[in-house]
């Protein structure tokens, strides 16, 4: 390679200095404007020989002969691959299989049911339905999380450069580095399960020292019902406390566990989210729901006791990424995705909203449109080519989740966290028979599922934009 390129520039300096001298004479003055015309040889050889039309797509030859190269051909070779067998990966040591290795993939009862496939259909749908419920409970996510951030960082806040680095950051980090942060974090004698404990040692300790339960539930009833009157006003932070503390009581009561229904940690901070939400947006229903919290929230302080509520004592630390059939692991991948790759959506989201005219804002200001309606009818109608292009991306970068999955849970626990591409990598690259040929056939109907939801997508977008 490094002879290539010598020989590339002794041919570039050479052959043009040679050109450049059989046109024009220089004086020992104009050095710098022979260097700069030796460094527009190409452009003038690409203008005598395909004129000035052909200019730019000459410039872009050398540009697309390497796309070519490391894109387009990789592609057409797994493609034979796929309809190719055996253990060699020279071309030409593989036999021709034809359809066998896609055969061998939908050779199932029914696909819904990966169990009634073959162990290659097996494991292919399994990481295909594990992969398209990712993609599904994560693109929505991030694609709202990283528009909510970009409206708040678009507002006129103190350290708004801050707050924008801030949420950045993570993208710049390597994956490698963003799952063994997180798994120090959720491990058994993580941080988060220390925090926890902590948390529970200094609770228990308060509840002794209150000895009632009355008097830790007029506490909680007294701060709820301070907070629900700020935030009934339209206090955004005054509405974010009353938020937590209303996703402590829930969560402290775990009501759903009354009704034989699970446990109810996630429902609290979700219904809080959704009052915290329409606070914010100045929803009409906001007053509403923050009535309605906090009734709710009185009720669970009266319906549970105390010993029930506070009983710290009973924590234990949960292995968060290897505990079968609870969500979590799962619930853990989401997250960790959408915190390391937010940023680069929110940043693509921020440029969408800064070329959006202010006075389309101030216009609907005079006209008294209210916060919600103007996100809802200048904001998103505006900002919707930008969101196109971010749930573009975003889908395409969730259908190829693989090292964070790797190095969090393995595909595990189980299979419950087993993606697609995973499965890619298994069997072409570990086991002591590698199969190429059926990792080829996977890509291939992997891309064209991805190519599916992809037009789709623009084909529902674009629809909506024209109206």
């Amino acid at each position: 390679m490094s002879v290539v390129v010598l020989a590339l520039a002794a041919l570039w300096i050479g052959g043009g200095t040679l050109w450049l001298l059989a046109r024009r004479r220089y004086h020992w003055r104009e050095v710098p404007a022979f260097a700069m015309d030796l460094i527009g040889v190409p452009v003038d050889l690409a203008q005598r020989l395909f004129g000035r039309g052909g200019v730019p797509y000459a410039l872009l030859l050398p540009n697309m002969l390497i796309f070519g190269i490391f894109t387009f051909a990789p592609m057409i070779l797994n493609f034979h691959v796929s309809f190719t067998g055996g253990a060699s990966i020279h071309l030409l040591d593989r036999p021709w299989v034809g359809a066998a290795n896609y055969g061998a993939i939908f050779d199932c009862e029914t696909y819904l049911s990966p169990r009634t496939c073959s162990n290659e259909g097996y494991d292919f749908w399994t990481g295909m339905f594990n992969t398209l419920a990712f993609v599904a409970v994560q693109v929505p996510v991030l694609c709202i999380v990283a528009l909510l951030t970009a409206l708040v960082v678009n507002r006129n806040i103190v350290g708004r450069g801050f707050w924008r680095a801030m949420f950045f950051y993570p993208v710049m980090l390597s994956p490698v580095v963003i799952a063994n942060i997180w798994n120090w974090v959720l491990h058994r004698k993580g941080a988060l399960n220390a925090a926890l404990g902590g948390s529970a040692e200094g609770l228990t300790a308060m509840a002794g020292l209150a000895g009632f339960d009355m008097v830790v539930s007029v506490v909680f009833a007294v701060a709820l019902m301070v907070t629900s009157e700020r935030a009934l006003r339209g206090s955004l932070a005054w509405a974010a406390v009353f938020g937590l503390l209303f996703a402590c009581v829930f969560a402290w009561a775990n009501p759903l566990a009354m009704i034989g229904l699970g446990g109810s940690f996630w429902v609290g901070p979700v219904l809080a989210t959704g009052v915290v939400w329409a606070v914010a947006i100045a929803h009409r229903r906001a007053r509403w729901a923050v009535a309605s919290a906090s009734v709710v929230s009185i009720l669970l302080l009266l319906t549970v006791q105390f010993d029930a509520v506070f009983a710290f004592d009973r924590v234990r630390p949960v292995n968060w990424l290897v505990t079968p059939n609870t969500g979590w692991p799962f619930f853990w991948l989401v997250f960790v995705f959408c915190w390391s790759h937010m940023g680069f959506y929110m940043l693509i989201l921020l440029a969408g909203l800064q070329a959006i005219p202010r006075d389309l804002y101030e216009a609907a200001k005079m006209d008294g449109t209210k916060p919600a309606r103007a996100f809802f009818r200048i904001t998103l109608p505006l900002v919707m080519p930008t969101l196109t292009v971010v749930l573009v991306l975003s889908l395409i970068r969730s259908f190829q989740i693989f090292d964070e999955v790797w190095l969090l849970t393995g595909g595990g626990p189980g299979r419950e966290t087993f993606m697609i591409v995973q499965h890619i990598y298994e069997t072409a690259f570990t086991g002591d028979r590698p199969e190429y040929g059926e990792a080829a056939a996977g890509s291939v109907l992997m891309a064209v599922v991805i190519a599916v939801f992809t037009f789709v997508q623009l084909f529902v977008t674009r629809r909506q934009s024209e109206f």
